[in-house]
């Protein structure tokens, strides 16, 4: 069962690129997509057939992840997501005349280790239980705390940076992953009437919560930087919901444990560094730059 979800989670890793890659063209086509998502561009792009078919291959994608949480732990199956950074690199090179640098280069090289180690040690110690009724309550706490924040954050922040976007999206999915691995396994272990709603609740919140995140930050930035917190922050936040709430590595050494975080330190490093680095990144940076400066110097005019 294992090795059929790593096969699944690979496949949806691939979906996630594609899916980004069409969703971005589209959110970024629109006028004025740079000023964030309106609730207008948004019905906008109920009706663009790429921003729906990129829904289509993310929907397939989702399903593929979701039946590889119910076949094997969180911690195996959500680090597999990485491998759709290195796909959204190339795709960028391809579809969109992404050029390669050094920084680019070294940061999708430190994600992948980084979190390829991460998910292979991760493996080793891995152990799925089932949670059900009271045991199950502190992942729906944490999660609604995590949706509160990202709720705040929203309607506090009309142009937020894009690497605040997808911190809080990949926060939002790894409580999307691990409730949803404890929701199926609570189904095909113990029955539907163990399931615990309030937990698929939350997961159906944070999923909302965290779609309206992603499009935005497709609006604010490239898709890679999309895929990069998506695949980094969401597996290992996940990771440690797994480790911490639901005892996934109850069994695991302490020297293990840290090298597992300095795994994750290093993949997070990646992110940063590509935030900073991303050749689009740095074109819309020396845009705002040359936008300020026209407008000191117009000012300056007509005083």
């Amino acid at each position: 069962m294992t090795t059929v979800a790593i096969a699944l989670a690979v496949l949806a890793a691939v979906a996630l690129a594609y899916g980004a890659l069409y969703q971005h063209d589209a959110v970024t086509g629109q006028d004025d997509s740079h000023n964030g998502l309106s609730w207008a561009h948004f019905v906008e792009l109920l009706s663009n057939r790429r921003w729906l078919l990129g829904l289509f291959i993310l929907g397939l994608g989702t399903a593929g992840n979701f039946v590889a949480l119910a076949l094997a732990p969180v911690m195996v199956v959500q680090p597999i997501g990485a491998f759709s950074l290195i796909v959204s690199v190339l795709l960028g090179v391809r579809h969109r005349g992404l050029r390669v640098n050094r920084r680019l280069v070294q940061a999708v090289v430190w994600c992948t280790i980084g979190v390829t180690v991460f998910v292979a040690l991760s493996a080793t110690i891995a152990r799925s239980e089932v949670h059900l009724g009271a045991d199950a309550l502190p992942l729906f706490w944490i999660t609604a705390v995590v949706v509160a924040g990202g709720l705040v954050i929203m309607l506090a922040f009309r142009h937020a940076p894009q690497l605040v976007l997808i911190v809080s999206a990949g926060l939002l999915f790894a409580c999307v992953a691990t409730n949803a691995h404890l929701v199926s396994v609570q189904f095909l272990q113990a029955g539907l009437d163990q399931v615990t709603w309030l937990n698929a609740g939350a997961l159906l919140a944070a999923v909302a919560l965290g779609s309206w995140f992603v499009q935005n930050a497709y609006a604010a930035g490239p898709p890679e930087m999309v895929i990069a917190g998506l695949t980094v922050i969401d597996p290992i936040g996940a990771v440690i919901l797994g480790t911490v709430v639901l005892g996934e590595a109850a069994d695991a050494p302490v020297w293990l444990i840290l090298i597992i975080a300095l795994t994750g330190l290093v993949a997070c490093a990646g992110v940063v560094v590509l935030s900073r680095y991303h050749p689009d990144v740095r074109d819309r940076e020396a845009q705002r730059r040359d936008a300020r400066r026209s407008d000191t110097m117009t000012d300056t005019e007509e005083s």
